[in-house]
């Protein structure tokens, strides 16, 4: 996908304005702030839910079931997914998360920020959080069951599972942040406590795994790799650029493939996406538009191929959402907010999703983009234009030209593809067409307009600010 809808100006607009509202949007607890690494972390539920919300371009927002922060998010499918948040809980969409339920929890310790989610099929996965919780479901959500930690203390920030039966929990054991890492082979019944690092400071924040034996895990002053399924490991941060006082939060890792992969994190020096491309031996900076903010650490990062890429930047005081064509060489802010973005994932290049604070969840199609015919001499004969006005309040107009009599069919769709209105379903003559399109009954948002002549079809973007 290619968003360059969105110019500049407008990104800059946004981060202005930004700027001036977030001082008096948002409150958090200072314990969540480490000066050490110029980094936020969600450790309390007590982000206010009044925001400003710039124009919507490719990225759309919904309110889902809660007010509180998103802090993971996880799609099996196009349209099953499900969330974790910081009010003690989780959610659960059946429908591209348009609607969410809260899950049903079979135990009342449940009472903990809940930081990762993982689903091995429609059935089965796990969340887990604070107090080293874990549950797992076996009924897709609906219904949760508590799972026994190896210890007591800490936090989990992460849950993988390579299969039914062998998944990995990382996160820290205690106070001081140790490294702290838990392993399964039968599904959960039975945790191995395995920690990784005595050194404090270590928190563990992010893993990548490319099979059941090959994978990463990255934290603070941390980056670790493993080629024998998380039985043991070899740091890898020295490869990472030191910073101006050594402090360094790693907080999402991705790779394409066994030799290239990104980093987003932390740092009083705002060095806060790297890349390699030698297989994690040695990281390089990349510069992108949120080093010039107070705060601009990049809570998650992924990639759909070598060159395309999102990135998502977070604090309480601004939050943005970057994309890269040229594999992190130049990054553009498709969005920006004074919502916390938190949490990236995807499914199979068609839908993304975002989970950021106070409950939304934003979303893209990143597939549904302008499209022309290949067939030259078929597209001198037909032709879409842009709609006018846009963005629009609630009436546009499309124009569209026919060289030949034909079957035509002009028809709306809304940001995750489901038809809206159809306008044009009939055979026409040639020339040129005006329709009017009235969508008082709509909600703001992105829309595509989509032309259809025989082997011909031209797809268009436009916008309803209301």
């Amino acid at each position: 996908m290619n968003n360059g809808g969105k110019q500049m100006k407008t990104a800059i607009l946004t981060l202005t304005l930004i700027v001036i509202f977030s001082s008096q949007i948002y409150s958090q607890n200072q314990q969540a702030y480490d000066s050490k690494y110029n980094y936020w972390k969600i450790e309390s539920d007590n982000i206010q839910s009044n925001y400003y919300e710039p124009d919507l371009f490719t990225w759309q927002y919904i309110q889902s079931s809660t007010t509180s922060q998103i802090t993971d998010i996880f799609f099996i499918d196009d349209k099953t997914g499900w969330a974790t948040h910081s009010g003690n809980g989780g959610m659960r969409t059946i429908d591209g998360g348009f609607n969410w339920t809260n899950n049903i929890f079979n135990d009342s310790n449940f009472n903990t920020v809940y930081n990762g989610v993982f689903f091995i099929n429609q059935n089965t996965g796990w969340e887990v959080g604070g107090a080293l919780q874990i549950r797992k479901t076996t009924n897709g959500g609906v219904n949760w069951f508590k799972q026994t930690p190896p210890t007591a203390a800490g936090v989990f920030n992460n849950v993988y599972f390579f299969n039914e039966n062998t998944g990995i929990a990382i996160g820290r054991k205690n106070a001081n942040y140790n490294s702290f890492m838990a392993r399964t082979t039968n599904s959960g019944a039975n945790w191995t406590e395995m920690i990784v690092s005595t050194s404090n400071e270590n928190e563990l924040s992010d893993q990548f795994w490319f099979d059941a034996n090959t994978g990463w895990v990255c934290g603070r002053n941390v980056l670790l790799k493993s080629t024998n399924g998380g039985l043991n490991y070899v740091n890898y941060f020295a490869g990472i650029p030191p910073t101006s006082n050594g402090a360094n939060a790693l907080l999402s890792i991705t790779f394409v493939n066994q030799q290239t992969g990104w980093i987003g994190g932390s740092n009083l020096d705002k060095q806060n996406i790297y890349k390699t491309t030698n297989g994690g031996m040695n990281w390089v900076f990349q510069p992108n538009p949120v080093t010039t903010n107070t705060y601009s650490q990049i809570n998650d990062v992924i990639f759909l191929s070598q060159d395309s890429g999102w990135a998502i930047h977070g604090t309480p005081v601004s939050g943005a959402i970057m994309f890269t064509t040229n594999a992190g060489i130049n990054w553009t802010i498709e969005e920006g907010s004074s919502n916390w973005f938190d949490c990236l994932t995807y499914y199979q290049r068609i839908k993304a999703w975002c989970g950021a604070s106070a409950g939304k969840v934003w979303f893209a199609a990143p597939l549904i983009v302008t499209g022309i015919n290949n067939n030259n001499e078929t597209a001198k004969t037909y032709k879409l234009d842009q709609n006018y006005p846009n963005p629009f309040n609630p009436v546009t107009i499309i124009n569209y030209q026919l060289a030949m009599s034909n079957y035509v069919k002009l028809v709306i769709y809304d940001v995750m593809g489901r038809e809206a209105a159809t306008l044009v379903n009939e055979k026409q003559n040639p020339g040129n067409y005006e329709i009017e399109w009235d969508a008082s009954n709509y909600p703001s948002g992105l829309y595509f307009y989509k032309l259809t002549v025989e082997d011909f079809s031209q797809v268009r973007k436009m916008i309803l600010m209301k």
